[in-house]
């Protein structure tokens, strides 16, 4: 719920207007109810100086499964809730996957903190594999705050990859798409339907005794698998991705951890930083 006092500068403003300007999305103006001067009104009517307008989001059927969970919060206020997800769990139920996920213990969370129950907002996904943090919002404001500037959320991630990568830094800019019903991304021109995706990768220590690298990686796009693909394409697939060319026995999953973020807050517009520690499936390989 959110209450603004309407400023002189968006006297006869739409609602609706008035709210993108706010940082709304035309999907989250539809799922608000809007009250002015405690009526309730539609977002097509033009608002007053002085007006006080109350936004409260409409309430959303939520069909997950309230389940227990030992959820490693490393961040939470009003608007936030931030996870250090652990590998093998999968992030929201699928058609394959319908319990037991990350999706469960966050709805169970809520419920367990306000006595409803509350759809989980991921702002971002983790293949069931790749470790670290995710973005919980709890109202569709925070979600459309972040989602309007790519400048709000910087997400960086480590891996280790097979190799010793002799480039200290490199930005990878390499289309990506599928072909069929294939899961493996693969590199494919923009004209022939290709997406643009950009990666930044930075050597953070090089390991010749063991052929391995530790980087750092930011997203600049969001493609499905995007940190993956890049790396394998660029001759240097993440250890233990099976998918990608980085088969490894010593090793039971992709070794790719989001271990940093940087946030806009919502209420303040400054920047705080958020940073977890690698897990120990990394520090066995790399001790």
């Amino acid at each position: 719920m959110k209450k603004f006092t309407i400023e002189a500068e968006f006297h006869n403003f739409k609602i609706s207007d008035f709210l993108k300007e706010k940082g709304y999305s035309g999907r989250g103006i539809r799922n608000v109810e809007v009250y002015m001067n405690g009526k309730r009104v539609k977002t097509t009517k033009k608002l007053k100086k002085n007006a006080r307008l109350l936004v409260k989001e409409k309430e959303k059927e939520v069909n997950i499964y309230s389940i227990p969970m030992d959820l490693k919060i490393v961040y939470e206020d009003k608007n936030l809730l931030i996870i250090d997800k652990d590998p093998f769990l999968v992030v929201h139920p699928t058609t394959k996957k319908t319990d037991i996920t990350l999706a469960n213990g966050v709805v169970n969370y809520f419920f367990e903190q306000t006595g409803k129950i509350q759809p989980p907002r991921f702002f971002n996904r983790l293949d069931m594999n790749t470790s670290g943090l995710i973005i919980v919002t709890k109202n569709a404001y925070t979600q459309a705050f972040l989602q309007s500037d790519k400048d709000n959320v910087s997400k960086f991630y480590q891996a280790i990859v097979k190799g010793i990568v002799e480039i200290d830094e490199m930005n990878i800019e390499i289309p990506l798409g599928k072909e069929g019903d294939e899961l493996r991304r693969k590199q494919i021109p923009i004209e022939l339907g290709g997406q643009y995706a950009k990666t930044y990768m930075k050597v953070l220590k090089r390991f010749p005794d063991k052929n391995l690298t530790l980087v750092e990686l930011e997203l600049f796009t969001g493609r499905t698998h995007q940190i993956r693909a890049h790396l394998s394409l660029s001759g240097f697939p993440i250890l233990g991705d099976d998918l990608y060319g980085g088969a490894s026995e010593d090793v039971k999953r992709q070794l790719l951890h989001a271990y940093k973020l940087i946030i806009t807050d919502v209420e303040t517009r400054e920047k705080f930083l958020i940073e977890t520690e690698l897990p120990q499936d990394f520090k066995d390989i790399l001790k």
